[in-house]
């Protein structure tokens, strides 16, 4: 293969996996032939010596142990399991998932820097694009815009957007510092118009109305501002930051707008919500304590090895699909070692992020990235879920590789200041 193509093969793999995740607001199945596309592409254009390393480099990770472990433990967990059937071919796509993981690794790792880049802006024009979409979709109304965006039968329920504040939560991280490298780098565009990008990014999370994305937008924030301010010298002005503040309220004025003062008044409290439907947190609370109480109740064979991948659903009392938090469906499901071994690999990932974000800036948008999905994930949808789950292969896989390789790791002094997002 000549050179050109390989160049060729690479710019459209990056793209289309930069484009992949933003896409979720046009449906699962565009995300996951965006990605198919993208790891066939780059796939072609790895090198046959290279990929060896890269697949011995794979074989010698502690984490991919890990993740072999964690599945044959699960698999365990499905023939001792309440519903086999069902939750073997559960158990199956996340093998898949797991396979599609190893493939991205490894076009991760043989894909050019400059392409890298390339993925990054596909990466953060989506997202920006994403957040647009959504912030025009709950504020302007437009039945045939929902209905096209969500089908006809979400087109008018104000839950339609849910997903995408929590979607948001994982992805902005990689936008902020994007836009943050772009205007240290004098980039005009990142320079004067970054600090309003970014700060809409944030009205969107909140219009779009997801509470659990709510609290892991905030949390991705934090976590961000915190680390940047710490290692790079990110520095937001006393006007900035009450312009902040000042966001928040704007946004709840927004999100009551575009769904009515009563509906945004039970969201924002949580306590509106105690004689509405299933009660507080739209039934979350009623979901754990049957998850929780079949936990105590189930023995302790049960606790060892859980009840089945996506087996909550098949209990007599569940009252819904799936347990809406990371940490009580794996305790249920994989028992008390599963969730383990998941705890034990985010927490190798993350101190490794936490090296990464000492010397570039995109280990401080993984690390960010990676929190913004466990606290959101701890009232969204099931972990087990393939579009969730891609989210957080995705920006794990993402992070390793721009942090490990961005700069060259070059590390700044601390005490530079670097005036982010504005002309301040």
């Amino acid at each position: 293969m000549q050179a050109e193509d390989k160049q060729l093969l690479w710019r459209a793999s990056s793209l289309l996996l930069g484009f992949a995740l933003p896409t979720i607001l046009l449906g699962k199945a565009v995300v996951f032939v965006l990605l198919g596309l993208g790891l066939i592409t780059g796939g072609l254009a790895t090198k046959d010596e290279s990929l060896r390393a890269t697949v011995r480099l794979m074989l010698e990770s502690r984490i991919t142990w890990l993740v072999v472990v964690f599945m044959l433990w699960a698999l365990v967990g499905v023939f001792v399991g309440i519903d086999v059937a069902y939750s073997f071919d559960k158990w199956l796509q996340l093998l898949i998932a797991a396979v599609v993981a190893a493939v991205l690794f490894m076009v991760l790792r043989e894909m050019p820097g400059r392409h890298v880049e390339n993925l990054l802006w596909a990466l953060v024009a989506g997202t920006l694009v994403m957040a647009g979409l959504g912030m025009l979709d709950a504020l302007w109304g437009y039945e045939r815009l929902s209905a096209a965006l969500h089908g006809v039968d979400k087109a008018t329920t104000p839950y339609r957007l849910n997903f995408v504040s929590s979607a948001l939560a994982v992805l902005l991280p990689f936008v902020w510092a994007r836009l943050f490298m772009k205007a240290r780098d004098g980039e005009a565009f990142a320079v004067r118009f970054g600090l309003a990008f970014a700060a809409l990014s944030v009205v969107a999370l909140l219009v779009c109305g997801g509470r659990a994305g709510w609290v892991g937008g905030i949390f991705s924030l934090v976590l961000f501002l915190w680390l940047g301010g710490r290692y790079h010298g990110v520095a937001i002005h006393r006007w900035q930051w009450l312009v902040g503040i000042l966001l928040v309220p704007a946004s709840m004025a927004l999100y009551a707008l575009a769904y009515g003062q009563q509906f945004m008044w039970e969201r924002a409290s949580v306590l509106g919500e105690a004689g509405v439907g299933r009660g507080l947190l739209s039934g979350r609370l009623e979901v754990w304590s049957i998850a929780l109480q079949e936990v105590l109740n189930g023995g302790m064979g049960q606790l060892v090895w859980g009840i089945g991948v996506m087996n909550y659903r098949n209990l007599p009392q569940a009252v819904d699909l799936h347990p809406h938090n990371w940490a009580i469906q794996l305790l249920l499901e994989t028992g008390v070692v599963g969730l383990g071994l998941f705890v034990v690999m985010m927490g190798m990932v993350l101190v490794r992020f936490f090296g990464f974000a000492k010397g570039n800036i995109y280990g401080v948008a993984a690390v960010a990235a990676v929190g913004g999905f466990l606290l959101s994930g701890l009232a969204n949808t099931s972990i087990f879920n393939l579009w969730w789950l891609a989210y957080l292969i995705f920006v794990c896989l993402l992070g390793w590789r721009a942090g490990w390789s961005g700069d060259d790791m070059k590390k700044r002094r601390r005490g530079r200041v670097v005036k982010v997002l504005g002309n301040g």
